[in-house]
């Protein structure tokens, strides 16, 4: 009896588990949020657009503006804009991802199948794009399993808030179950359009983002998903520019088509730069996110480059102004850069911490940092980070005499003339240097007239121009040269460059924590 009764306990206990299990899984293991349906009003407005619930579809994404917009072909046979997304959060910088662990969002041609859809994800949901793509391995990129997920967090994914990755995640799959065998995901710097390729002109990375914009370009035209292929390096679209490596464009209309378009996008560039269009360079501290998400809550306990699941962080972008050569325009430009770099570095170490697990202490370090600034400001603005030009010591010029001399003035050479910008924004000076002897020159009332030679002949003089001053050298009063500054004998230890333009002080900062 006392064993009957157990066992009924037992199974007592384990029915309510059984029943919880029961209502987070479907008999293939899925979670529920994955069979979640595709909202009545998005499929309302599909029946608006004449696009069946099952159509194929199409992912477009923008990293600049923060974007993600999913096409969907209607009874036509064009793809259709369905609804625009804003992301809520994107690690890294515009431009390609190449390795593993750089925290940069991939850009490229994607294509997403069914396998590639995780209905168990610990970001919610998610479906990985498909990097790196044969583009991406002909190159040696390296790295994998970017998402598009839920949780509002990035790590080198697109975060989602739950709700639109719940939604997102319903389209996509009620399309791939409708026969669609993949769907394109187009991930893009910013939108293609002329205004963006002339600000963006000095950029490292306008050749890759040009050959980009074929893609969008064949896009725009055919309304249709643009079939990709690689040629030495390049995206080929719809066979356009392949015929190095056999591949013939697959319509001569739309080769025509897009090439037209090509011409007319180009000659608005070329006037758009002609009337002034800057170029600039946009770099994140960690990436971007939309400005719907501005007036969220921010986690204020949150560390730089450490996920923080269900955070809201208000993100700025460094507009970097150019000149012709591609380097900042003018010193305040110059002194965004560095200090927007420094904080990208710094970033990027926190990150690498967080994910080996290693002491935040450690990321913090200046000198790590300011090691790490020089790839990051290489990588983003196309050259070495600018060294300090060693400047000549200039002698610390003496204080002014008091008027007690009245028959004697002291002459100062001119003030120096200022340091070059690169090394005021640096805040490199000159090491002091220990004060040159002063030699005092007694300056005589200035005489007109005829004064005598030191060797006069008879019937001769010499006439001085007025307002020329005869000087003989004097020494100056000992009582005068007491009120002198001292020689520096012992001149202050200079601190390195990156706490000076940081403004950071000679004492350790308190560091960093988990």
């Amino acid at each position: 009896m006392t064993a009957h009764f157990k066992l009924m306990r037992k199974i007592a206990m384990a029915v309510p588990v059984l029943l919880l299990a029961a209502a987070c899984s479907n008999q293939n293991g899925a979670s529920v949020r994955s069979t979640s349906p595709v909202p009545q009003a998005l499929i309302a407005e599909m029946q608006a657009k004449g696009m069946a619930r099952s159509a194929p579809i199409l992912v477009r994404i923008y990293k600049k503006e923060s974007e993600l917009e999913i096409w969907k072909q209607t009874s036509s046979g064009r793809y259709a804009l369905l609804k625009s997304y804003p992301v809520c959060r994107w690690s890294g910088q515009l431009g390609p991802k190449k390795s593993e662990g750089d925290r940069q969002v991939p850009e490229g041609f994607y294509a997403v199948s069914m396998s590639s859809l995780n209905p168990n994800s610990q970001y919610y949901l998610s479906f990985d794009i498909g990097y790196p793509n044969n583009f991406d391995r002909q190159l040696g990129r390296a790295g994998g399993n970017i998402m598009v997920h839920g949780s509002c967090s990035s790590r080198g994914c697109f975060a989602m808030t739950d709700k639109q990755v719940a939604e997102i995640y319903a389209v996509a799959r009620e399309a791939l179950q409708g026969g669609q065998a993949s769907f394109q995901v187009q991930s893009l710097p910013f939108r293609m359009t002329p205004e963006n390729m002339a600000r963006n002109r000095r950029n490292p990375n306008i050749g890759f983002w040009q050959n980009l914009k074929e893609g969008t370009d064949n896009f725009e035209v055919t309304k249709q998903t643009v079939k990709v292929d690689v040629c030495k390096g390049r995206y080929v679209f719809n066979g356009n520019g392949g015929t190095q490596c056999g591949i013939a464009p697959a319509n001569q209309s739309v080769a025509a088509a897009v090439y037209e378009k090509r011409r007319n996008d180009d000659a608005k560039i070329t006037a758009l730069i002609a009337s002034g269009t800057k170029a600039v360079n946009y770099i994140y501290q960690d990436g971007g996110s939309n400005p719907v998400f501005a007036a969220r809550a921010v986690d204020q306990s949150a560390v730089p480059g450490k996920d923080r699941p269900f955070s809201y962080s208000r993100v700025d972008v460094t507009e970097v102004a150019l000149n012709d050569a591609g380097a900042p325009a003018t010193e305040a430009d110059a002194n965004a850069a560095h200090r927007v770099t420094y904080a990208a570095a710094e970033s990027l170490l926190y990150s690498e911490a967080a994910v080996a697990r290693k002491p935040i202490k450690g990321a913090a370090d200046p000198k790590a940092v300011a090691k790490r600034q020089e790839a990051v400001y290489a990588r983003l603005m196309g050259s070495k980070l600018p060294a300090p030009i060693p400047q000549t010591p200039v002698a610390v010029a003496a204080a002014p005499v008091a008027s007690s001399a009245p028959a004697s003035q002291l002459v100062a050479s001119a003030a120096p003339e200022g340091q070059p910008f690169y090394a005021r924004w640096l805040g490199f000076a000159p090491t002091e240097q220990p004060a040159a002897p002063v030699t005092a020159i007694k300056v005589d009332p200035i005489q007109t007239g005829t004064v005598p030679d030191a060797k006069p002949k008879p019937g001769k003089a010499k006439t001085l121009t007025p307002g020329k001053p005869m000087m003989a050298a004097a020494a100056l009063p000992a009582a005068q040269m007491a009120e002198l500054p001292p020689a520096i004998t012992n001149p202050p230890t200079e601190q390195p460059f990156y706490k000076r333009w940081l403004g950071l002080g000679g004492e350790q900062g308190a560091t960093a924590t988990n």
